[in-house]
C-alpha cells in the first residue's frame, strides 16, 4: 500500500522589512496601467531608475515609477 503524504502549502518568500520588491517593467506598466513600451522608453533614456539584479532583466521599483509620473504632472490636484 502506498503512503500519500501531503505536502505542506508553499509560502511565499518572506520580505524584510522596508525593502520594496523590483517587479519587471512589464508587471509595473500592467499595475500602472500604461503602455509597456512608455515605461521601456522612459528606462532606456535613464528617467526611471532601472536594476539588472542577475540576469540582465531590467527591474523597476514601483515606487521609484509612481514619483517619475507624479514628479512630471502638470496641473490638477494630488489624490
Amino acid at each position: 500500500m502506498t503512503k500519500i503524504i501531503a505536502k505542506p502549502a508553499q509560502t511565499p518568500p518572506a520580505r524584510s522589512a522596508g525593502v520594496e520588491p523590483l517587479l519587471t517593467v512589464q508587471r509595473a506598466a500592467e499595475l500602472l496601467g500604461v503602455h509597456v513600451w512608455a515605461l521601456r522608453r522612459a528606462v532606456k533614456a535613464g528617467t526611471i531608475p532601472a536594476y539588472a539584479p542577475f540576469n540582465g532583466r531590467k527591474m523597476v521599483r514601483l515606487s521609484e515609477v509612481e514619483a517619475v509620473i507624479n514628479a512630471s504632472k502638470i496641473g490638477g490636484r494630488n489624490a
